[in-house]
């Protein structure tokens, strides 16, 4: 048999060349995989960011078609336009940046441009020729935080989304930080709303009635001044008192020892708002704080509407203190009306003193005023918790969403 000198060393060097040469492979083939992932992500960012460009194009072409000053829907429209603007410039603050982007878990691009966009898609849900737009950016978005995941998990980062809001929250928070010393704010946002009747007299003398549709309607009532409003000052000559407004977990509270949120009745505005296609009449009023200015100045000054207030299934009002309590302020209610409140919402009937709206409108049917979850009004300690607030919202929907009887006042 014929044979070769092994050479045992040289065998050696080539099966560790090999080795190294297939280690080499895998590593390159590991790596132009991890580049390709990373030129996809890229391409996908890049298209993504392409199609904010143009929507952002068509935004500010019907942007520039809105009139400077118009409708309450024109304005939402407006402000929706500007976040979005903002939304998308933060898009391009870094996305191109794969590296960047991963960083951003905890971030400024995220967490700061997401709060705006996130609630002006998800919460606004506007109803004109737009919605079909904002749909598309609402998948956008989908599909950009997709991708914000799929990137943090290849760098091994967790991936947090912003906590998204609810639309109750959402305007319960709007309705809290407007300016707590003048009105205007509040009937501003409800003076649109179609067959709206708004008057207003001297001082506080102003009320805001937008009728319902429904042939059972009940009158929801809630107050657009607080403890703190400015034309309660003008005789000290006080400078005007802005709240600020922090919220701690679920609960609202003031950030100064000036003055308190205006929970009383900003809380109960928010549900107005939101109860707003109900079906049922709204009746925004001013001056409660200071003896039911309002109140007063629509019985005297419009006796017709007055009349018509009266014949509705029963009056709602939505400012009481406390977390399950209800008030009747001397209303002549009757026993039937009484129950069907307790059976609907499981409250508990407080008497004693103090007065309020639904005391000088219930001429011919009853009312009652309800907890909405705030403490400590005409107080710099005032707070509000949301989720009493949003049980109350939730019981009252509830409620008016039945058939409802009408509850003349006891002869």
């Amino acid at each position: 048999m014929f044979g070769f000198p092994v050479d045992y060393v040289s065998l050696a060097i080539d099966i560790l060349g090999f080795a190294a040469a297939i280690v080499t492979f895998i590593i390159t083939a590991k790596s132009d995989e991890q580049a390709t992932i990373d030129q996809t992500n890229k391409e996908r960012v890049r298209a993504t960011l392409t199609d904010f460009a143009t929507l952002r194009r068509e935004h500010q072409y019907f942007g520039r078609k809105l009139p400077a000053s118009g409708s309450m829907e024109q304005r939402d429209l407006k402000e929706y336009l500007s976040n979005l603007e903002r939304f998308a410039v933060g898009c391009n603050m870094g996305a191109y940046d794969l590296e960047v982007v991963s960083r951003m878990s905890g971030g400024q691009l995220i967490r700061h441009y997401q709060r705006y966009f996130r609630d002006y898609i998800t919460e606004r849900r506007l109803n004109y020729r737009i919605d079909g737009a904002i749909s598309d950016v609402n998948a956008i978005y989908i599909e950009f935080e997709n991708m914000m995941k799929e990137l943090h998990d290849l760098r091994g980062v967790e991936w947090r989304a912003p906590e998204h809001v609810s639309e109750e929250h959402h305007i319960l928070h709007h309705f809290l930080h407007l300016p707590v010393s003048t009105s205007e704010p509040v009937f501003a946002r409800f003076r649109h709303l179609r067959g709206a009747i708004e008057s207003h007299g001297e001082g506080k003398q102003g009320y805001l009635y937008v009728p319902g549709t429904r042939p059972d309607r009940c009158l929801l009532v809630a107050h657009a001044d607080t403890y703190f409003d400015q034309a309660y000052r003008e005789d000290s000559g006080d400078a005007a008192l802005e709240a600020c407004v922090v919220r701690d977990g679920g609960v609202y509270r003031s950030g100064t020892n000036a003055c308190g949120i205006g929970a009383d009745d900003r809380a109960g505005c928010a549900m107005l708002w939101l109860l707003r296609n109900s079906g049922h009449s709204l009746l925004v009023l001013d001056g409660e704080e200071h003896g039911q200015i309002g109140a007063h100045f629509l019985e005297a000054s419009n006796p017709r509407l007055f009349d018509e207030i009266n014949r509705h299934t029963f009056m709602l009002q939505l400012d009481r203190r406390g977390a399950s309590d209800y008030k009747t302020y001397g209303i002549p209610v009757t026993a039937d009306f009484l129950s069907f409140i307790e059976r609907e919402t499981g409250y508990v009937r407080t008497e004693g003193t103090g007065k309020t709206d639904i005391g000088t409108l219930c001429r011919d049917v009853c009312g009652v005023n309800l907890s909405v979850g705030y403490y400590n009004e005409h107080h710099p300690e005032e707070t509000l918790v949301v989720a009493e607030w949003e049980r109350t919202l939730n019981i009252v929907r509830t409620m008016l969403d039945k058939d409802l009887a009408r509850f003349p006042v006891a002869r």
